[in-house]
């Protein structure tokens, strides 16, 4: 396989504007000639990860500076930038969302137009897959000429951790993330759907620049994850090879993620492949990195979590709960749970999980913005965490 160029260059904070803005350039112009990619007069889709409403400072979702960024190194080439994104949680409509994010100030600045994919319409197209045979991606894909895909760098219970791959989640629109979850329950099954969503976009990504300025650690992708300064802003025209490096430099362990994505040759996944320019890897804050405690769940392989259900589930589990009283009962986490294991019990109006029937996707744990959602380990799940 040829040799892939991963850029990335140190900064600690957002408090510089121009500063920002120089090592964005820096860094994608040093992947090669950036004017072969962005043509003029191209409509171009940044896809930012615009998890839910969350402001910047939180360290949820990409940062309205490196967006910023972004947006006015295309225009310097002549071509259109628009913004769009598939939250998971819009309860209080996606105006709040472009709001609490930066991005609609940023929009306005810019004048550039912000797209809600759930609104922009969806086309249905098959898949190879062991449980799903099609899925909707939202129509704007479809439309543009080309894509700028901006993760955020941050650890994540489901999979372990989400970059460039996974952030091309938020191109399924509204509800239907959803019932794939339901329809691709484990780890690796998830895993397959992630590498097929990019498979069909990735002729049209141009190129992916991770905000890793600060993320979160510990149990993310949201509030309950812990932040920290990564100081890294990476970028490559390889979003697998982006991936693999991001990921072995945090000291992740397991491959589970990358399987699909090597056995369709999607990417480089090889690090004696990866080339490094810019700041060297000391420089960054990347080690020691705390993982979620469901990590252990990223580790079992199908056939041995089939035979765990079948004799020692009972033992051996992560479960969702509500915290009674932190709940505010906007009931997000019902609406967000695959398998409606999520109900209102009795008299009160408090949502409580049914752990027997929850497929432990943490879906409502993720997208709970008052951090009532909690994960419970077993006691044979604590000894293996531990």
């Amino acid at each position: 396989m040829l040799k892939t160029i991963v850029s990335a260059y140190y900064c600690d904070n957002y408090e510089d504007e121009e500063h920002i803005q120089s090592l964005v350039d820096k860094t994608i112009k040093s992947l090669g000639n950036i004017s072969d990619v962005i043509k003029p007069k191209s409509k171009i889709l940044i896809k930012p990860n615009l998890l839910s409403a969350y402001t910047p400072d939180q360290a949820v979702t990409t940062h309205p500076l490196i967006v910023k960024s972004v947006v006015r190194l295309v225009k310097s080439l002549g071509a259109v930038p628009v913004i769009g994104d598939s939250p998971g949680n819009v309860l209080k409509g996606v105006d709040h969302l472009w709001k609490q994010t930066g991005m609609l100030d940023l929009a306005k600045k810019e004048q550039v137009e912000l797209i809600n994919f759930e609104v922009s319409g969806s086309v249905e197209v098959s898949i190879s897959h062991p449980t799903i045979k099609y899925i909707h991606i939202t129509k704007a894909l479809i439309d543009c000429d080309g894509i700028i895909n901006l993760p955020k760098l941050k650890t994540h219970t489901f999979m372990g951790f989400t970059c460039g791959v996974k952030n091309f989640y938020g191109c399924i629109p509204g509800a239907r993330k959803i019932e794939y979850h339901k329809l691709a329950p484990t780890q690796e099954d998830f895993a397959y759907l992630l590498s097929e969503i990019y498979r069909m976009l990735k002729e049209k990504v141009l190129f992916t620049l991770v905000d890793g300025v600060v993320g979160l650690e510990g149990n993310g992708p949201s509030l309950h994850g812990e932040k920290r300064n990564f100081g890294i802003i990476a970028g490559s025209y390889d979003t697998v090879a982006l991936d693999t490096f991001i990921f072995n430099a945090l000291g992740g362990k397991n491959k589970l993620f990358f399987k699909p994505l090597k056995e369709k040759n999607l990417g480089n996944t090889d690090l004696h492949n990866i080339i490094m320019v810019g700041d060297k890897l000391n420089k960054f804050d990347l080690k020691n990195v705390k993982f979620p405690v469901t990590r252990i769940l990223n580790i079992i392989p199908r056939w041995l979590a089939v035979m765990i259900g079948k004799h020692i589930g009972k033992f051996l589990w992560l479960k969702p709960s509500v915290d009674q009283e932190k709940c505010v009962a906007c009931l997000q986490c019902i609406k967000s749970c695959p398998v409606k294991a999520i109900s209102l019990i009795g008299e009160g109006i408090k949502p409580v999980v049914n752990r027997d029937k929850c497929i432990s996707c943490f879906c409502c744990h993720e997208l709970c913005t008052h951090k009532a959602v909690n994960i419970d380990e077993s006691f044979l799940a604590k000894f293996f965490i531990k």
